[in-house]
């Protein structure tokens, strides 16, 4: 099973990543390390471009998309399930998931906009997304149509519980 969160930054992508690879043994694909790799940058440094530009740009983006595609096609021919944790903000980065594995499972991945903000002004994380980053996806961000969406701004029970009924684990 490949399953693909899609959400803004500071959404719970990651969170909800980590509980399908904690609790129930999914590979975890994460854009932000797989970007970080790429560019051969230690995936704990800060990287401080502009929105869509250096390792952020659209090129960059399809560069890591497609490596995580690739990485999640020999997970997926070892046998294993995969999560692939990124925004997928556009229409055309779904696109090539759905040609690569129509029976892709897709999950809009929410949360509150103050949450969002909270977290994102105090994260610590391998991910460089702050609220400026935050405010610009919002503008650019095209919702995906007939994904069932989880809400983050639950606890972690009910975020479990709604994985096991969204994926029948």
């Amino acid at each position: 099973m490949i399953v693909v969160l899609i959400g803004l930054s500071g959404s719970g992508k990651s969170f909800v990543a980590n509980i399908l690879h904690r609790e129930f043994g999914f590979e975890w694909i994460r854009s932000d390390q797989i970007r970080k790799e790429m560019a051969g940058i230690e995936p704990t440094q800060k990287v401080k471009v502009g929105f869509s530009e250096g390792i952020y740009s659209e090129e960059w983006t399809r560069r890591v998309y497609e490596r995580m595609l690739d990485l999640a096609e020999e997970k997926l021919k070892e046998g294993k399930n995969v999560v692939l944790d990124a925004t997928f903000l556009r229409a055309w980065q779904r696109e090539k998931v759905k040609e690569r594995f129509p029976s892709a499972v897709f999950i809009w991945v929410i949360a509150k906009e103050e949450e969002i903000i909270k977290r994102l002004s105090s994260r610590q994380d391998i991910s460089d997304a702050g609220v400026e980053t935050y405010l610009r996806q919002k503008e650019i961000f095209e919702p995906p149509e007939g994904v069932p969406t989880l809400d983050t701004s639950e606890n972690e029970h009910k975020v479990k519980e709604k994985l096991k009924e969204l994926l029948n684990l």
